[in-house]
């Protein structure tokens, strides 16, 4: 019974240590699966890393095939217009020597650029002297527009101003016919006048005699008129008679007057 038991206690010692070593088994393999996980992980990212890096330079490498095809064809363009430009610089070059001006090629296309600089400006003062030419006929054209309507305006008072003149000028030549009547008659009319003022003058006289009056006057209007106020004379003498006569020489000795001062103007 002894050994029975010790037997069993051996064999729990035995399925003691096997259950650690299993354990520890246990652990060793699943850090070993753990760390094989971490590893593949790592594998993983590190093989996505790598996959992306290859499409970064596949789309690098398909850029710059994209580039190398645009230069290469570029490239045959430039070699094109090499060949196309070859006679262009043989001709330079014998241009270059025969002128005896340039030693260069160079030299030659500076002077080219230079007279394409001058050529623009000349160009271009041109087109500002056109614009100063097309601006200077419009202010002409306005100037002659403006001229022309003043001209009319002038022709036009010029006509009025005939018309009025010729209408002056008649006015004129038929007052100076009217002068001419006046010198021809202001003799007969000065005579009549002198005639008139004699005749007045001697009534005048009669009455201040008569009257015994003492009048001193020269106006020989006044003459006639104290003549023609005289009632007592006129009651003596034949009255109708008489006031006619001093009325008809009143309106002659007036109308004279007129005439005169006519004359006179």
């Amino acid at each position: 019974m002894q050994i029975k038991r010790e037997n069993l206690r051996e064999r729990d010692e035995n399925i003691k240590k096997e259950e650690e070593k299993l354990k520890k088994s246990l652990l060793k393999y699943n850090k070993f699966l753990q760390e094989n996980d971490d590893r593949r992980l790592r594998a993983l990212k590190k093989a996505e890393a790598e996959r992306a890096q290859i499409r970064l330079k596949e789309l690098e490498i398909q850029k710059l095939q994209a580039e190398n095809d645009t230069l290469l064809a570029r490239k045959e363009i430039l070699e094109d217009r090499v060949r196309k430009a070859i006679c262009y610089h043989e001709f330079l070059e014998r241009a270059t020597k025969m002128s005896g001006k340039f030693e260069t090629i160079g030299q030659v296309i500076d002077r080219l650029h230079t007279l394409q600089s001058i050529n623009k400006e000349l160009l271009e003062s041109q087109t500002r002297l056109e614009k100063e030419r097309e601006s200077t006929k419009l202010k002409l054209i306005q100037y002659i527009n403006k001229q022309r309507t003043v001209l009319l305006h002038c022709n036009n008072q010029l006509h009025q101003q005939q018309t009025q003149l010729d209408s002056i000028r008649l006015e004129a030549y038929k007052w100076e016919l009217k002068l001419k009547h006046f010198h021809s008659t202001a003799a007969k009319e000065t005579l009549q006048f002198a005639q008139l003022k004699a005749t007045i003058c001697n009534i005048y006289q009669m009455i201040t005699h008569y009257r015994r009056v003492s009048v001193d006057t020269e106006d020989t209007f006044n003459q006639l008129e104290m003549v023609n106020n005289d009632k007592i004379l006129l009651s003596t003498l034949n009255e109708s008679l008489f006031v006619k006569t001093i009325f008809k020489i009143k309106m002659r000795y007036r109308n004279v007057l007129k005439k005169t001062s006519h004359s006179n103007m």
